[in-house]
């Protein structure tokens, strides 16, 4: 089944590069040691381990989906609800933190943060438009096969 395979590789590639990226937002912020000895003075901070820990799943979803997608396509749906649960709650975590980030010694930090992290919801957004469209086509075309029975 060769469905949309452009789009199946360019959301792997994304995956990887939004990894990385969240990689790179780990190292370059800043920890305070308030914020590792467990006081709540630093823990405005991006939540960089739990965030990064769920998302080097998404990765390997899209590298099944993109190898082998007759056997993985049910992966879809699962990668689509995740993406839209971690935008709903960077967003809801974006609105309660912003004025504790605004309120950052290093604004020019601080604005790489959220503006970084927006893009990346944002993209996630696009995304789960792309997974959406992989799956109606993977749909249409095992409708299409009849020896499936249309499935």
């Amino acid at each position: 089944m060769d469905v949309l395979r452009p789009l199946r590789a360019g959301l792997f590639f994304y995956e990887v590069f939004r990894l990385l990226v969240l990689v790179v937002f780990l190292v370059l912020t800043p920890m305070e040691p308030s914020f590792l000895m467990g006081s709540s003075a630093g823990a405005f901070h991006f939540p960089h381990v739990i965030y990064l820990s769920s998302n080097a799943l998404f990765p390997l979803m899209t590298l099944f989906v993109w190898l082998r997608p007759d056997e993985y396509r049910n992966y879809l749906p699962l990668y689509m609800a995740g993406k839209i649960i971690g935008s709903v709650s960077f967003y809801i975590w974006e609105f309660f933190s912003a004025r504790q980030f605004l309120g950052m010694e290093n604004t020019a930090m601080a604005l790489i943060l959220l503006g970084g992290t927006a893009f990346l919801s944002l993209a996630d957004i696009l995304s789960v438009w792309g997974a959406w469209t992989l799956k109606n086509r993977f749909r249409k075309a095992l409708e299409s096969v009849p020896e499936l029975g249309g499935i």
